[in-house]
Formats: structure tokens, sequence, C-alpha cells
């Protein structure tokens, strides 16, 4: 499978909006691919690709990795593990049972759905977030994670979601998702295992994609580094996301 112009671009932007802000890259990447490839191909390759990213990323955030503040949010309580283990199972099982133009139509719900949150939590002090109800919950927000990502790759929309109601201080935040990745993909990889999924399409795809997400990454870190300041910086990722939702819905309309 060629890797097109459209899906190299969705890499190398979301390498870039990880090593900026830590955020988006699953949902550029899986969006970019998913308009050429299968789901299931692209997802296990894309899950890959951002554990690459996200070792390093880590490493730099973990001083913000305090146990009793990990204790509160998913999957680091027992219930929340359990459950992330079901939602991680139940979710494999739609990626090898829905069809691919399903999945293409639900991912981009996924998409519009993180761009609307980002777009509110934008606003500022005088638009709050609005009251908070079931994701509120380590459990709940897990289980509809691990759903997603176990399908999808884009289950940190439903835990940045659950971070975001507890007012988690910024880096916490990037320290606490990427710990939720790490043990989220473990348990992918195993799941994946099981079922299936690990194929050399897979890791071919791995293999041409994740040289392009390693430059979009230090190019997101420069940019950190040079940019006074990210709310224009993240307009512009909200915007790309956008444009590649309504890319997967035109193309998830095509048989």
């Amino acid at each position: 499978m060629p890797l097109g112009l459209v899906g190299s671009v969705g890499i190398f932007v979301g390498g870039v909006s990880f090593g900026f802000a830590g955020f988006a890259f699953a949902l550029f990447a899986t969006s970019a691919l998913a308009l050429d490839a299968p789901p299931h191909v692209v997802v296990p390759a894309v899950m890959l690709v951002g554990d690459t990213l996200a070792l390093p990323l880590l490493w730099e955030h973990r001083r913000h990795l305090d146990r009793r503040q990990l204790r509160t949010v998913p999957p680091f309580t027992l219930a929340s593990l359990a459950l992330l283990t079901a939602g991680v199972a139940f979710g494999a099982f739609l990626l090898g049972h829905v069809p691919s133009a399903v999945g293409r139509l639900a991912l981009a719900a996924v998409v519009l759905v993180f761009v609307g949150f980002q777009v509110r939590r934008g606003l500022g002090p005088a638009a709050p977030l609005p009251p908070v109800r079931w994701w509120r919950r380590p459990a709940s927000a897990a289980f509809a994670g691990g759903t997603l990502d176990g399908w999808l790759g884009t289950g940190g929309v439903a835990i940045a979601m659950f971070l975001a109601a507890r007012r988690v201080a910024p880096g916490l935040f990037v320290a606490a998702i990427l710990a939720y990745f790490l043990v989220s993909d473990t348990i992918r990889a195993v799941t994946y295992a099981v079922l299936g999924y690990w194929t050399a399409a897979v890791f071919a795809l791995y293999v041409r994609t994740v040289l392009i997400a390693v430059a979009g990454y230090l190019g997101g870190i420069l940019l950190r580094r040079l940019l006074p300041s990210e709310r224009a910086f993240r307009a512009v990722v909200l915007v790309l996301l956008t444009a590649y939702a309504v890319a997967l819905i035109a193309r998830g309309a095509v048989p």
C-alpha cells in the first residue's frame, strides 16, 4: 500500500501536534491513513508509531508522575483497569467486525467531538465547561477510552474530557494521558495478538510512517520553543482535524 500525500501530511502534522502540545497524534494519523487503508491495518500501526513518540515525551514529563495523583485517574484504580481491559476487548472485536465505512464515519464523529470539546475549552474563563457526568468517573472514562482505543485508536478523547473535568494541571494532564496510553496500548497489543491483527501489512505501514512522525515530533518541540503562545497553533490543528473529519465522512459515504 503506497503512502500518499494526504497520509504523509497527516502523519507529519500529527507528529508536530504531539511534540508541541502532547495531543492529537492518533486523531491525525488514523484519520489520514484510514482514507486509503482499512482500519484493522491502520489502527495497530498508528498505535506502534504513537508509542514510539510517547516514550520520550513521557520521560520529559516524568516529574509530574505523582502516584497519589495517578491513583485518581484511569486506569490506575482497580475498577478502571478492569473496565479498560473490557473496553479494549470490545473495541478490538468491533475493529474486526464493523465495516470499514462505518469505522471511518465513527472516527469522523470522534474527531468532531474532540474539536468541539477543544473549542469549548478555548473560550476561556467566561465560558466554563458544562457540568460533567459520566466521564467524571474513572471507571466510565476507562471503559469509553478502552473501547475507542481498541476500535479506532482514539481513546485519548474520553480521557482528555475526564482530566479536563477534574481541572487537572497542564503538566499532570500530559503525564497522566501518556501513562494511560502506555497501559492501554499494552493491553491492546496483547488483544490484537490474540485476534490476529499483527500482520505484515501493519508492520510495513509502521516502517513507512515512523520516520515521518518522528520528524514532525521534533518539529513540534522546536515550534513549542519558538512560539510565544499556543493559541494560534491549536486553532490551526483544530481546523485541520475538521478537514480530515469531513474527508472521512465523504470517504465513508463511498461504497
